[in-house]
């Protein structure tokens, strides 16, 4: 069940972000959307890499600072994709 939750329910939340991220950055003439899909294609299946291995070393000493970096590595495809948003509608890049 850790499996499960900490790579796929990671996955299916930077799957839906990366929607959201996408949908919202189009039709404005910008490549938000191309960037964050860009960014998801390699992304998502990095993370969940990162998360099983986390998991796989830890499984024997199941502790709270593998978690932390688990949080950590699964927030930088989100946090990059709002950054890409947010650069474009301030800046019109």
């Amino acid at each position: 069940m850790n499996y499960l939750i900490g790579v796929g329910g990671v996955a299916l939340f930077q799957a839906l972000v990366s929607y959201g991220t996408m949908l919202a950055g189009t039709g404005n003439g910008s490549f938000v959307g191309l960037g964050a899909m860009l960014f998801a294609i390699m992304g998502i299946p990095t993370t969940a890499f990162l998360n099983f291995i986390f998991m796989y070393e830890n499984r024997k000493h199941p502790e709270r600072p593998y978690r932390l970096r688990m949080f950590l590595v699964s927030a930088v495809l989100p946090l990059i994709q709002l950054v890409l948003f947010v650069l474009v509608k301030l800046y019109r890049i």
